[in-house]
C-alpha cells in the first residue's frame, strides 16, 4: 500500500523554491523556505524509502511551531 511507485522526483521539479534568507518574508516563510531548502537536497527527505532524516524533522518541527505561534498572534491567544 505504502510501496512507492516511481522513482525519486527529478532535479528541479515542483514549486518555485521561497528564498529563506529574505528580511521582507514573514517568519513562518523563512522557516518553511529553510526546511523547502533542506528537503530538496536531502537523499532522505527526497525519498521516503531511505528512512528519516533528524535535520528534516527538526526544520519540519520549527515551521509547525512558528506557523503555532503566528496562529496565536492573529488570534491574541486564544485558541
Amino acid at each position: 500500500m505504502d510501496d512507492r511507485r516511481d522513482g525519486p522526483p527529478a532535479d528541479g521539479t515542483g514549486p518555485e523554491p521561497i528564498p529563506s534568507v529574505d528580511p521582507s518574508l514573514s517568519p513562518v516563510q523563512q522557516v518553511h523556505g529553510r526546511y523547502r531548502a533542506h528537503s530538496e537536497t536531502c537523499p532522505k527527505c527526497r525519498d521516503i524509502d531511505r528512512g528519516r532524516c533528524e535535520a528534516g524533522e527538526e526544520l519540519w518541527r520549527d515551521w509547525t511551531a512558528a506557523c503555532d505561534e503566528a496562529y496565536r498572534r492573529l488570534h491574541g491567544g486564544a485558541r
